[in-house]
């Protein structure tokens, strides 16, 4: 079987230039796409194929009842039919308890009972109407009973059965004195799994474990531990029925490392049709499955070299709150995740608790690969908006105007003056001394008149044109979206006859630049 390693190898084809390769996939790619956007048939599709062509093994979790059949289809497209295994909940079995015992031993009590408690969280997130998430004296009080349990039980029987574990708790002591009462005793099977694992329970383990269930558990108050105990029995004892009890309380026959050697183990449990056990199936395989992952750097060189993938449509529906833990450590381990989902919101609302959105982000962030299909949610549109970021962008403006001026006009004036003037004097002067022979005088008049006359006239026209025209051209420059939040609502193409069975996708990467784009985003087409 064709077996990639080298991280440079590509695995698909995203432009001329541009390649997706092994090393991108170790970061985690996470998909986005509305209701018939084609995201499955898409990216997802593309992705799937690519990684079973690559030799991967790996784990995929199945929501509605037709993807078996779809990756039946990639498997024998890419050759790959001999390593698929089918797990339906009927055959082949995982003993998680028995597995985790037999890898450890006495060490691996506590990983057993990390497991059920995370069988209890899985339980309670599937109910359809969950509790708080993170109630610090229910989850206390449930590992306390699980720490001062499970111990005794694999000392006693030399393993831990989920039935025997609730019968233990059902009939632990209720009180201090009932500890005491042979009645009690000779009838109790609690007091009979302490008898026979006396012997092989170190003095500091036992004296723990007795004190434990006679000075804790039996003061509660009566309805509190009532309460308790009805939880925890309640959660574990689905395990004691139907396809749950032949999965994972009988033989085993699988386990999550054959997907180290090539193995695609296909949980065919679907969430639509198994609900709320589908569920809590697929994410307890899922979490055993991580673990074993995250701690295959461990084993033998020759366990650790294949890359595997983890492939979830729907994956809203699987999400833990282990998930963002293993995204941020796995690449080391060389597993290539691979998330589909409608929508931010419904990835909120199946996370549930305080501080969802932030858990959601925190999970989200570990995904170094986005894909963003047709989208009629504004929450997501907005925040693929954002990933992509802001950019200095110019935008133009253009001006154009025109006008014209005219003035005509006419002056005419005339004007005249008349007038006439005269004037008219007389002067007479003596002039003489004494009397007598030898005197003279003198006698004089003036006169003047005249006349002026006068006519004048001014007339003149004036006449003017003018005509203006401008034109103005520039531009400004401002941080804006790369692509708005409306255009993944608009642009992106969802495949069918109507659009040549295309399905377009912004594709984005983290610290990448891309040849055809020259950013990080990027515009691909797939056919369906």
């Amino acid at each position: 079987m064709r077996q990639v390693v080298n991280l440079d190898t590509p695995l698909l084809r995203l432009s001329t230039n541009d390649y997706f390769t092994l090393r991108d996939a170790l970061q985690g790619v996470s998909v986005f796409g509305g209701i018939g956007s084609g995201k499955t048939s898409g990216s997802g599709a593309a992705l799937a194929r690519a990684y079973l062509r690559a030799g991967m093994g790996g784990l995929v979790l199945c929501a509605k009842p037709e993807e078996a059949a779809l990756w039946h289809r990639y498997c024998a497209e890419t050759n790959r039919s001999a390593s698929l295994l089918v797990i339906d909940g009927n055959e082949p079995g995982f003993n998680f308890i028995a597995y985790e015992l037999s890898r450890h031993g006495a060490a691996g009590v506590n990983n057993v009972i990390d497991a059920l408690m995370r069988v209890l969280e899985i339980a309670r997130a599937a109910s359809p109407n969950p509790g708080r998430m993170g109630e610090s004296f229910w989850e206390d009080t449930t590992r306390q009973i699980l720490r001062n349990a499970v111990p005794v039980l694999y000392a006693a029987t030399g393993t831990v059965r989920i039935a025997d574990l609730l019968r233990l708790v059902r009939e632990a002591p209720t009180s201090p004195e009932q500890m005491r009462d042979a009645d009690w005793q000779q009838r109790s099977f609690f007091y009979a799994m302490f008898r026979r694992a006396a012997d092989r329970l170190d003095d500091a383990s036992g004296e723990q474990a007795a004190a434990y269930w006679r000075h804790d558990f039996a003061t509660l108050d009566a309805k509190t531990r009532g309460n308790i105990v009805i939880s925890l029995t309640t959660a574990l004892d689905r395990f004691n029925h139907g396809f749950l009890k032949t999965l994972f309380c009988e033989n085993t026959t699988f386990v999550p490392e054959l997907s180290f050697h090539g193995a695609i183990l296909l949980l065919d449990m679907p969430a639509l049709t198994r609900n709320e056990s589908g569920i809590i199936a697929q994410q307890l395989i899922k979490y055993m499955w991580q673990r074993a992952v995250l701690a295959r750097n461990g084993l033998a060189p020759a366990h650790q070299e294949r890359p595997v993938f983890l492939y979830a449509d729907e994956c809203h529906l699987f999400t833990t709150t282990f998930d963002a833990e293993f995204q941020s450590l796995c690449r080391g381990s060389r597993c290539c995740t691979v998330f589909l989902t409608q929508n931010l919101p419904t990835y909120y609302a199946k996370m549930g608790g305080e501080n969802a959105r932030d858990r959601v982000h925190h999970l989200l962030g570990n995904f170094a690969t986005r894909i963003w299909h047709n989208n009629a949610c504004d929450t997501t549109n907005e925040h693929a908006a954002k990933t992509i970021g802001r950019v200095l962008q110019q935008r133009g403006n253009y001006s154009e105007n025109a006008g014209s001026s005219a003035s005509y006009g006419t002056s005419a004036g005339g004007g005249s003056n008349r007038g006439s003037n005269r004037s008219s004097g007389a002067t007479a002067s003596i002039s003489g001394s004494g009397q007598g022979p030898g005197s003279s005088w003198s006698y004089g008049t003036t006169s003047s008149r005249g006349t002026s006359e006068g006519t004048s006239s001014s007339w003149g026209r004036n006449h003017s044109v003018g005509t203006s025209q401008g034109v103005s051209r520039g531009y400004s420059e401002a941080m804006d979206w790369l692509i708005e939040p409306a255009e993944f609502g608009r642009m992106l193409k969802t495949g069918g006859p109507a659009n040549g069975n295309i399905v377009s996708a912004v594709w984005y990467s983290a610290s990448r630049r891309f040849e055809e784009s020259r950013g990080n985003a990027l515009l691909v087409e797939f056919r369906q």
